[in-house]
């Protein structure tokens, strides 16, 4: 894993080894609890490392733009999880939407604009 100085260290997947994954929750989005090592920077393995990853799925994002009226379109919605943190749970937004299983990038975008 020596390089020289002036060379970054690189990593890839074969540095990253995964002791156990556990589902912890799964609906509309999933939490997982990953335990992994990981290679540092001085070639030696790391301790084992805990987190929780939120899983929401791949997601796509159009940002469609007006060149008549040189502005970007946003669109408005509500967003239960602003309530609590903003003055309005409406909120201005890209258009996007969340990839389904079958769909592609090229499938989201255009379904979410209309």
């Amino acid at each position: 894993m020596l390089k020289p100085d002036n060379l970054p260290v690189t990593f890839g997947k074969n540095d990253v080894e995964i002791i156990a994954r556990e589902t912890l929750y799964r609906g509309f989005f999933s939490l997982d609890l990953y335990r992994f090592r990981h290679r540092l920077f001085n070639g030696q393995m790391s301790h084992e490392v805990r987190r929780e990853i939120f899983e929401r799925g791949h997601a796509a994002v159009l940002l469609p733009f007006d060149p008549v009226r040189d502005e970007v379109v946003l669109i408005e919605q509500i967003r239960i999880a602003a309530y609590d943190t903003s003055e309005t749970p409406w909120l201005l937004e890209m258009v996007a939407g969340m990839i389904e299983e079958g769909e592609s990038v090229e499938d989201v975008c255009p379904s979410r604009s209309d």
